[in-house]
Parts: C-alpha cells; structure tokens; sequence
C-alpha cells in the first residue's frame, strides 16, 4: 500500500509541475514580446548609450573689430588663444612632494596648497589655467609621470582696456558679460559640434571604432563702426582731464550725424577684460557703459532743444527779444541765472550765448508745456535710442500732468529731467543733420566665419525732429556759443564750430541740489557749415573748476581738431 501510494502522488505531481513550466515559458514569452515589441525604442537607446560615448565639439567663437581708416583694414579687438591647462593625475605620481615642489617652482604657488590638491579620490585634477608659453614648455619638456598639459580656448583682447564698456568679457563658463559680448552672445558662440565615439562594455572609446560627428557652427565676426585711432585718442583725452580736474567718472562719444555710426565712445573708469576676474566685488559698476546705462541732469545743454522746439513752433527767431529781470518766480518758486545777473533786452541768440535760465523759461512758456513735453519726446527722451549695448535705460520726463510750471522752467534748463549722454549727442545729431534724427548704431556688419554671408548694418532714420531751417538758424546760435559765449575753448582756427556748455547741479540725496557738486558737458560739431561729427564730453564733479566751459569744452575743441586732421578735412574759414 505504501508503494502504491508514493506513486500516485508523484503523478499527481507531474501537471501541477508542468502548470508551473508552462507558466514560466509563458511569462518569458511575454516579456520577450514586451521588450521586442513594446519597449524595444527604449531598450534599443539604453544599449546604444552603454556602446556609445558623446562628446561635445566646442565652436570658435566668432572675433570682434574696430575700423582703422588708415590701413583701411579690420582691427583686432576681441579674439581666441589657446592656453595650456596643467592637471595631475594622482594615482599616477610616482613622489607627490617632489611633484608639488616642481609645481611650486614653475607656477609660482605655494606648494602645500599644491600638495593638498594631490589628497583625492579624483583621477583628475586641474592646477591652474592660462599657463605662460614658458611656463607649459617647462612642464612639457619635464615629462614628469602624473603631470600633463591640455590647450583650452580663452577670450584674449589684445588691446586690454580700450573699448572695454564696448566689449564686455567672456567668463571662465564661456559666457558673454557685459558689453557685445552679453548682447551678441549667441551669434558669437556660434553651435556646438557633437562627436559620437563608439566604447566597449567598461566606457573605454574603441581605437578603431565608428564614430558619427556632426560638425559645429562658429560663430560670426562682428565689426564695429568704431575707428581704433578715434576710440584711442578720445579715451586719452578723456583720461587726461580725468586726471587733471579730480573727476571720479567721464565719458567722450564721437557720432557721424549723417548715418548714426558712432566712432568712439570712450568711459573712466574701465577695466582690461583679460584680468576681469581681479575686479573687486563693491566695483562692479566699472563694467557697465555709463553713456548708456546712467542718466544724469544735463544742465544747460539742454537748453539747445529748448530753443529748437521754440524755432520749429515757430514762437520765436534768432532775433526775438524779451527783456531779462534776472529771476522768475513760478509756484511760489524763484529761478535765477547762473551769473546772479539781470542781462536786460536780449534776443535768443545771447540767451545761448550767456546761457540764461530766465530766457530758456520764456522760450518754455511761449511754448506751453504740452508742446514742450511733444518735443522733449520727438528728441528721442525718455526712450532708450536701441543701440546694440545691454543694460541702456530711457531716462525720466515728467509729462505735463506730473509736474507744475517751475518743474518745465526747470526742465528746459536741463534740471529736473534725466537722459544720457548718448541720448543727448543724437539729439544734437539731428540739429547737425539738418533736423533729421538717425538711430546711434556701433556694428557695421557681421559675417559667418566662412564668409559666405554678411550682413550690413544701414543707417536708419527715425523721424524729422525739425525743420532744417529751424537746424540752420539754431547752427548760426551754437557757433555763437563757440565764437562769443561760454564754448570759446572749443574754437579751432580755420573751422565755425557749433556747441553748446552745459554745468548740471548734482541732486542731494538729502533733497534739493549739492552747492559743491556739478556736472560738466559740452557738445560740439564741425565744421558748422556741413558737419562731419559730434562730440560730446562729460565730466562728473571735477575739482576746482565750476563751468563746463573749463573743463568739458576744452576735451571737446581737442577731439574736434584731431578728427579734422585724421579726416584731412579743409578749413572751411580765414585762419586770422
């Protein structure tokens, strides 16, 4: 019986064992299918990336030129060099002091900081970028195990602090700051290329292996309308009278009037983009381009689009009289002239010339403060101008519901409204380019590094701001300024120059406005007669010197004269 029983039980075992198979076999069918059918996208991709490694080509990034006009050929501004990086492998050092001493040596660092990189479960670790030619060649030639050399691209402006508000840097992540290199910092990059290498199943690239690449795109070449030998000499200028008034901060821009190129546009301070790195925190703001990203009140020189609204209205002529008291009282308010003086009768030409608050204000009365404030906007205040420079603001222009009488009579004397210094040289542009007001640009064109396509910037015109005859008659005042007024250090023998002084008081963060603080400006053109450039030049709070016919004017007479000659421009008068 006990026989008979263990047999039946083992064949009552045999189908439920052969269930159980038959269920696996199934289960394994299905998994089969689910992964051959279903899932066979995503298994496929895991296995290619097990059996393929990416790698990421990096892009040239495009180069940056200033003009020269007298080799007639693209000046180097911002370029590509390729530096060595020393890295150790530490696993590899055969004496880790004496590979750190050697280090010590040739970098110039201290060695126990060297030797306490070594301490790592890392099997790479960089020491230092932006190696010396003699200091790589010392390394390589050395040939010590577990030290080696890698070439890395770096941005390399050649002529360190020159345009550096214009350019911007590069940072050590490859990205654009500041300046063209922020704003074009896309089309600089270009498109990185990609390189897929084929691995075995530990990650290690087979010598003889596929591999597919896809090519990158550099990016394009920028050149600039700024002329190297313009840019060079208002920066020294400015940098001269920097120095010699005390000031903290200034800017010089040269500008065609006729197409909007700007020539140079010259900031102090300013930094060398190669060693941007060694800025300290609390000075940031040096890498801004204070011509379009600070306002400021500009004072009198603004009292030429006082008088341009007052031409083109048709309330007054180069002749008009009105009879000066000295003072206006307005809202309980009183506003004097500079001088403290009463002139007596004058006309609108020796109101620019003596530079007169009181006639400015009756100019603006004449006006009202609707059409004076669709002027102030037809100049282009309030609204940034869209030159190709990040961070550029609009400033502030109080329309006539924001303001009483005494805040316009303010404003047409240049108090109480803000703009900047590029803001103001185009609109004294459209005064020299016969009422018409062209857009401020600083690229003249661009290219793709293989030169298949280039893009030239045209000149554009915004609007007509005035009448040319109301530019003509205003021209003949501002060279009054120059011939008989507060500009006459910006004369130059041989030429009519058209400008005009403009001595800002500094707001006090405490109210009203500091007695010891002012800003100077003053924006000239030459020849009068068919101008050729703008000049503008600012001075923040100089020392010892009041007036912007001291300090501003002179900057703005030297840089006139130089671009006369650089030009070859004929004198247009009797030199006496």
């Amino acid at each position: 019986m006990k026989s008979y029983h263990n047999s039946a039980t083992q064949k009552n075992r045999i189908p439920i064992i052969a269930i159980i198979f038959f269920v696996l076999i199934l289960g394994i069918f299905c998994r089969v299918i689910q992964i051959q059918g279903f899932k066979h996208g995503y298994y496929q991709k895991l296995a290619a990336a097990q059996h393929w490694i990416k790698d990421e080509i990096p892009a040239k990034r495009g180069k940056i030129y200033a003009q020269d006009t007298i080799s007639n050929t693209p000046y180097l501004l911002a370029t590509n060099q390729a530096l060595d990086l020393v890295f150790v492998e530490p696993n590899k050092l055969e004496d880790k002091d004496k590979a750190a001493q050697f280090l010590s040596e040739v970098l110039g660092m201290n060695k126990g900081e060297i030797f306490d990189l070594f301490k790592t479960s890392k099997t790479y670790v960089p020491i230092k970028h932006k190696l010396t030619l003699e200091q790589g060649d010392t390394i390589r030639n050395k040939k010590m195990m577990g030290i080696g050399l890698t070439a890395e691209n770096w941005r390399y402006y050649p002529e360190k602090n020159l345009a550096s508000s214009i350019l911007g840097f590069v940072n050590g992540e490859f990205k654009g700051n500041y300046g063209l290199e922020e704003y074009f910092d896309k089309e600089l990059s270009g498109i990185p290329g990609v390189l897929r290498e084929e691995a075995d199943h530990s990650g290690v690239k087979i010598a003889f292996g596929d591999n597919i690449t896809k090519l990158p795109v550099d990016g394009n070449d920028f050149y600039l309308t700024i002329d190297r030998y313009i840019q060079g000499q208002a920066q020294q200028l400015l940098d001269d009278a920097i120095k010699k008034y005390g000031a903290p901060s200034g800017q010089v821009i040269v500008m065609d009037p006729k197409t909007g190129k700007i020539l140079a546009l010259a900031d102090n301070p300013n930094f060398d983009p190669n060693r941007y790195s060694e800025i300290k925190l609390n000075n940031y703001n040096v890498f801004k381009n204070s011509a379009v990203s600070d306002t400021y009140e500009p004072g009198s020189v603004f009292k030429v689009i006082t008088m341009a609204a007052g031409l083109d209205a048709k309330k007054i002529i180069p002749e008009t009289k009105y009879t000066d008291t000295g003072s206006v009282t307005l809202n309980g308010y009183t506003i004097r002239n500079s001088d403290l003086k009463a002139h007596g009768v004058c006309d609108m030409t020796s109101v620019l010339s003596n530079s007169l608050n009181t006639g400015s204000t009756w100019v603006q009365q004449k006006l009202g403060k609707d059409s004076f404030y669709n002027y102030v906007n037809l100049f282009g205040f309030g609204t940034p101008t869209g030159i190709e420079l990040p961070g550029e603001v609009g400033g502030v222009v109080h329309s006539p519901k924001e303001t009483n009488d005494f805040g316009y009579a303010n404003m047409s004397f240049g108090q109480g409204i803000s703009t900047t210094p590029l803001q103001m040289i185009t609109s004294f542009s459209a005064i020299a380019n016969s009422g018409k007001m062209m857009k401020p640009y600083i690229v003249d064109k661009t290219a793709d590094n293989n030169k298949n396509k280039t893009e030239i910037t045209k000149p554009k015109e915004i609007r007509q701001v005035i009448s040319p005859q109301a530019a003509s008659d205003l021209t003949k005042m501002m060279i009054d300024v120059v011939e008989h007024g507060h500009g006459f250090q910006a004369k130059i023998s041989g030429y009519k120059v058209a400008g005009k002084t403009g001595t800002a008081q500094v707001p006090d963060p405490n109210g009203g406005y500091s007695s010891s603080k002012n800003i100077g400006t003053f924006i000239g053109f030459a020849p009068a007669s068919d101008p050729k450039f703008v000049v503008l030049a600012k001075l923040d709070e100089p020392k010892g010197v009041p007036w912007a016919e001291e300090s501003a004017a002179p900057v703005v007479g030297s840089m006139l004269s130089y671009l006369l000659n650089y030009y070859q421009i004929p004198p247009t008068e009797k030199v006496n």
